[in-house]
C-alpha cells in the first residue's frame, strides 16, 4: 500500500511515475504483482532482505540495485514514506480502498465482469489524487 502512495505522489512529477509496473486491483487492496510475488514469503512479519532477480549472465539471483535512484525521486519516496508509514494498516486499508477511488472503480469493475483487466491506470490514480499533469502540484 505504501508503494501506491509513493507512486501516485511521483505520478506530479514523472509522466509513468516510479513503479514501472503497473498495480492491479486485488480483494485486499492495489498490488504491483512482482512485488507481492518478491516478498510473499515473509507474510505479516517484517521484510528482512532485499529483492533479488536472475542476472543471465551469472546464474545466479543477486539484489535488484538501488544506486539508480535520482535523488528528487529518493526525496519522494523518503518524504510520501514518512507520510504514510505512521498510519497503521488498517487505516492504509482505508486510504488505499476509499469509496470511488482508483483501487475501488477497477475492483468494483473486475467484480462485476472478470473479463475486465484488474488493472488501475496511472490516468485513473492521477484523476483520483489531483494530478493533472506531470510537474504541476495541487
Amino acid at each position: 500500500k505504501l508503494l501506491f502512495f509513493i507512486h501516485a505522489e511521483s505520478l506530479r512529477v514523472r509522466p509513468a511515475g516510479l513503479i514501472r509496473n503497473h498495480f492491479e486491483a486485488w480483494k485486499l487492496g492495489p498490488v504491483v504483482r512482482p512485488v507481492f510475488d518478491t516478498f510473499k514469503i515473509y507474510k505479516e512479519n517484517p521484510i528482512e532482505a532485499p529483492a533479488l532477480y536472475l542476472d543471465y549472465a551469472s546464474g545466479r539471483r543477486v539484489p535488484v540495485p538501488y544506486d539508480d535512484i535520482l535523488p528528487a525521486d529518493l526525496d519522494i519516496i523518503v518524504r510520501e514514506f514518512k507520510n504514510y508509514s505512521r498510519f497503521t494498516t488498517g487505516q492504509l486499508v482505508s486510504l488505499s480502498h476509499e469509496r470511488g477511488g482508483p483501487w475501488d472503480t477497477v475492483y468494483q469493475l473486475h467484480l462485476a465482469d472478470a473479463t475486465e483487466s484488474p488493472r488501475i491506470p496511472n490516468e485513473l490514480i492521477r484523476k483520483h489524487f489531483g494530478v493533472d499533469k506531470p510537474g504541476v502540484r495541487h
